[in-house]
């Protein structure tokens, strides 16, 4: 004798409906579910169809909690795909929720890459930074270089420029050379390419206010009793010029 299921008990909750079969946990199904499989108290199902309810129910709960997943942050296909292959679903299943968030809008890399150029633009990152992250987030090459578009070079070297300058009153403690590393990397981990950091530093004046740090370091030093050698080479080693630890070392008196 097949094994049949019977609708005991329909209970609505907050818009969804708890449908009991037989001895089983509730099946959480949407009013389009109820109507589609036409379920009422006293409807009996094969084991089959009972099956294909709970599938239904599996992906209507799996979309609902994407729903709330895309609400939360703006995602990216790929993303999308990443967070459901986590669940209990197949890659149909997932296939089927993708091609729904599509068809609906929202899902949408297109806008996707424009928005988070766009962002990136007003926050001051650099072009190589917003196609990693793009490309990162499973987007096309050619997709991202087409909303890279909207960066023009004289945005990207007024946000490099702009970071730059807010930088020179941190690294001024610093020797030119120092400031000159710290600066460059800086604006590399933002994106920012050699050919802009060249404009950068044709464009702004760094200012040497490191004489007050060299002398703190050399009276570190001094107190380890090292030789003046090894002065030397560990103040050369945090940038200092050798000229200037010379001079120093030679007006100090050396014991």
């Amino acid at each position: 004798m097949q094994e049949t299921y019977t609708v005991k008990k329909i209970v609505l909750k907050n818009k969804a409906y708890l449908v009991y079969f037989n001895d089983e946990e509730a099946i959480i199904l949407n009013e389009d579910q109820i109507v589609e499989h036409r379920i009422i108290v006293g409807s009996i199902f094969t084991k089959n169809d009972y099956q294909k309810i709970k599938k239904s129910a599996q992906i209507t709960k799996y979309y609902n909690k994407t729903l709330h997943y895309i609400d939360f942050k703006p995602r990216t296909k790929k993303e999308v795909e990443d967070y459901l292959a986590k669940c209990e679903l197949n890659k149909s299943d997932i296939d089927k929720i993708i091609k729904k968030l599509i068809t609906i809008k929202y899902l949408d890399d297109e806008r996707y890459a424009k928005s988070y150029v766009s962002e990136g633009m007003r926050k001051g990152k650099g072009r190589n930074y917003l196609f990693q992250q793009l490309q990162n987030k499973g987007l096309d090459k050619k997709m991202i270089e087409t909303s890279l578009e909207a960066y023009e070079l004289v945005d990207e070297r007024a946000n490099a420029l702009k970071m730059a300058t807010k930088m020179l009153n941190i690294v001024k403690k610093y020797p030119l050379k120092k400031q000159q590393i710290l600066i460059t990397n800086h604006l590399l981990q933002d994106g920012f390419n050699y050919d802009i950091i060249n404009y950068v530093f044709s464009n702004i004046e760094l200012i040497d206010e490191s004489s007050d740090l060299l002398n703190k370091e050399y009276q570190k030093l001094l107190a380890k009793e090292l030789d003046k050698n090894k002065i030397i080479t560990k103040l050369l080693a945090k940038g200092f010029e050798y000229s200037t630890i010379k001079e120093l070392v030679e007006n100090n008196k050396y014991n």
